[in-house]
């Protein structure tokens, strides 16, 4: 207390400064007892960062909420090495595309990163001569909607800082010519992979070849999406698909040849003038565009065109008097259609696969300056003279110098005038947890009823100097 003029017997003025931080403590604890964001009291606000309600982003620079607390962070674009065919940025992601079935490529980064990915092998060819579709090469992604009992989503990549990771592109497998009666089994397609020495490799499996007249004894062709069977070969079983990749071909029906499996479904079975259709791949846009991906080649038709349909990269079946039967789409992991006739026909060769990663263009670190600024609140009466404000902070990283490395500062005009304050030390709340404030500051040049304040912090460095915000209280009068 301090008196006023010199008589001792003179009214003293009662200092409330003490009364206004107990009431933003106890506010504060009110608002996390009861998950309150926001928590307004007549001329005083309380944010305990349940959420950012609160705060102004617009006006705020560098802010990150983690777990109620607010702190700086810092951003920076990493160095990397690379040699993707294609490479191109997408919001705040760049995308590196590897298509080369030629050469293996590779990737490193000078930092820890996490990386989506999706990876496609080569697709199977058709058959020929009453031939089934290829098989969609085997894809595996964890970026997107994908899901079902073939391809399923996985788990992003931790890439470490130095290590180079090696991209193998699987090339489609050949369609196969038939002669007379003698039809011939499509090529498997090949594997692509994404290896390294800190990572579980994620590899997938080449399509399966569609089935040609004349193959004997011999099922559908296993791989990443099972081949399609010709429609000849009676009681055999339809190319299985593998786990986590893709789905089995269409199953033997008389008359027409079925169609490769795809990434989404297995391949449909053809009818007596229809062949059928390849089983559907994955739309996928971790380029930012939607492309599809994975889809079974259609097999061949009896009437002329009646050749089974493909989507998402598969080529369709062709029918009869048609030749040669379209291939699946480069890049795609597309199965090859199945040609239907019986002379001297080529089933259409599988789509090449894909190695796509997609990554934070920026690395984001803690330790960046920040400023926080809130949303406006309106006072009781217009253009107050006085105002307060106590925050909780932290020093997580060596110790923030009050009024140095963090600043405080009240507008009553949102944020149009700030007059800064002068913080002190007003006591601790836990380990390296201080209670920091400052008491009637003159804001009676300002003018004004909406209320906001901002915090800036300096010198903040990852390691080094690090200061955590966790709740803030400002309060005014006239």
């Amino acid at each position: 207390m301090k008196h006023i003029g010199t008589d001792p017997n003179a009214v003293t003025e009662y200092d409330d400064d003490k009364v206004q931080s107990n009431i933003a403590l106890l506010g504060f604890k009110t608002a996390v007892n009861g998950s309150l964001a926001k928590y307004n009291l007549q001329d005083q606000i309380i944010d305990e960062y349940e959420d950012a309600t609160g705060i102004d982003a617009g006006a705020s620079t560098n802010e990150r909420l983690t777990a109620g607390v607010y702190d700086g962070t810092s951003s920076a674009v990493p160095t990397r090495t690379q040699d993707a065919d294609a490479t191109d940025t997408d919001g705040d992601y760049t995308w590196f595309k590897w298509t080369d079935t030629a050469a293996t490529g590779s990737y490193s980064a000078d930092v820890n990163e996490t990386a989506e990915f999706l990876v496609v092998a080569g697709g199977g060819g058709g058959g020929a001569v009453r031939g089934g579709g290829g098989g969609a090469g085997g894809l595996r992604a964890s970026y997107g909607s994908v899901s079902g009992g073939g391809a399923s989503a996985q788990t992003d990549l931790s890439l470490i800082s130095g290590t180079t990771y090696t991209m193998t592109v699987g090339a489609g497998g050949a369609g196969e010519e038939g002669s007379g009666y003698s039809g011939s089994n499509g090529d498997d397609g090949s594997a692509s992979s994404i290896t390294g020495s800190d990572i579980t490799n994620v590899t997938t499996v080449g399509g399966g070849g569609g089935l040609g007249n004349g193959s004997g004894s011999i099922n559908g062709r296993t791989g990443g999406s099972g081949g399609g069977m010709t429609s000849s070969q009676s009681g055999r079983t339809a190319g299985a698909g593998t786990a986590n990749e893709g789905y089995a071909g269409g199953t033997w029906v008389s008359g027409s040849s079925c169609g490769g499996g795809g990434a989404a479904a297995v391949g449909a079975a053809g009818d007596t003038s229809n062949g059928g259709a390849g089983g559907a791949g994955l739309n996928i846009t971790i380029t930012g565009s939607s492309v599809g991906y994975a889809g079974g080649g259609g097999g061949g038709g009896g009437a002329g065109d009646g050749g089974g349909t493909a989507t998402h990269g598969g080529g369709a079946g062709t029918g009869s008097g048609v030749t040669p039967a379209p291939s699946g789409t480069a890049n795609t992991g597309g199965g090859g259609g199945g040609v239907f006739d019986d002379n001297n026909y080529v089933g259409g060769d599988g789509g090449s696969g894909v190695v796509i990663i997609r990554v934070p263009t920026n690395t984001i670190t803690s330790g960046g300056d920040l400023t926080l600024q809130s949303t406006d609140t309106t006072a009781s009466t217009a253009n107050p003279d006085y105002a307060d404000m106590v925050c909780l902070i932290e020093d997580a990283e060596g110790t923030a110098t009050l009024n140095t490395d963090i600043k405080g500062y009240i507008s009553e005009d949102s944020g149009v005038t700030f007059t800064e304050g002068t913080f002190v030390d007003e006591g601790s709340w836990g380990t390296n947890k201080k209670i920091i404030a400052f008491h009637d500051l003159d804001i009676s040049a300002q003018s004004g009823s909406s209320m906001c304040y901002k915090i800036t912090t300096h010198n903040q460095s990852e390691g080094s100097k690090e200061t955590k915000i966790h709740a803030t209280s400002i309060g005014w009068k006239a």
